[in-house]
């Protein structure tokens, strides 16, 4: 396990968000080994059914078909980075599922509905979709290879998050914002659910807005009102 491509969050007593680069190979090591150690309640991942499914069967015309080239696009650009680091992105997830089943523990999905980003994706500035189009083809020609590039992508990265939102503010907002947005009120509702460990894996750039947007969040689970009514019995009168 590579602690430096990798990261556990604990959020207030019940919650533990494991990060990961999701091209890392070892990334699946250690959310799978997380959880069996941990054995949570609820394990919560980054992924809808959609996308579940397109892990699971992949192909699957139920997963993709709906969705167009815009999907079909995401893809590919994220199978061949994938494929350079011997880690399709996803693989962590899968280990995460099986971990979660061995444990007994419930799997939820947080993620918002590939769906509605792709359309989103459809909505962004012509000028906007031209940097992503040319910077997309570029990050596939200088993708890293082995330990120390993987090591780049978790160094400094609010710095990398700030320079996205300047770099693509519409992008960000739809692929960060939203999906974040989203991913607490999901937690919360799974923590208000629930009584036990929760562990969440995310992508690692997400781990410091989810971290953020659930501070001091308190679990309705926390709140217990009780009653006591005292029945006073009056002596028959014969």
């Amino acid at each position: 396990m590579a602690e430096e491509t990798t990261g556990l969050e604990q959020v207030g007593d019940r919650l533990r968000l494991a990060g990961t680069v999701h091209v890392d190979p070892r990334a699946a090591v250690f959310v799978r080994d997380t959880i069996l150690r941990l054995r949570p309640e609820v394990v919560a991942l980054e992924l809808d059914r959609s996308r579940l499914l397109a892990l699971e069967k992949p192909g699957s015309a139920r997963a993709t078909g709906s969705l167009g080239p815009s999907y079909l696009g995401l893809v590919l650009l994220e199978r061949f980075a994938g494929q350079l680091t011997g880690s399709a992105p996803g693989t962590e997830m899968l280990r995460a599922l099986e971990a979660a089943r061995s444990v007994g523990a419930r799997v939820e999905l947080i993620d918002l509905p590939i769906s509605a980003t792709v359309e989103g994706l459809r909505s962004l500035p012509l000028k906007e979709k031209l940097r992503v189009a040319v910077d997309s083809v570029a990050g596939i020609a200088a993708l890293p290879f082995g330990r120390q590039g993987l090591l780049g992508l978790t160094e400094n990265i609010q710095e990398q998050v700030v320079a996205f939102r300047s770099r693509y503010p519409n992008l960000s907002r739809l692929l960060l914002d939203r999906r974040e947005e989203h991913m607490v009120e999901r937690l919360q509702d799974i923590m208000d659910a629930s009584s036990g460990l929760v562990v969440g894996v995310v992508g690692f750039g997400h781990l410091a807005s989810l971290k953020k947007g659930l501070a001091g969040y308190v679990s309705r689970q926390g709140f217990v009102t009780s009653y006591r009514w005292t029945q006073q019995v009056r002596p028959s009168q014969t």
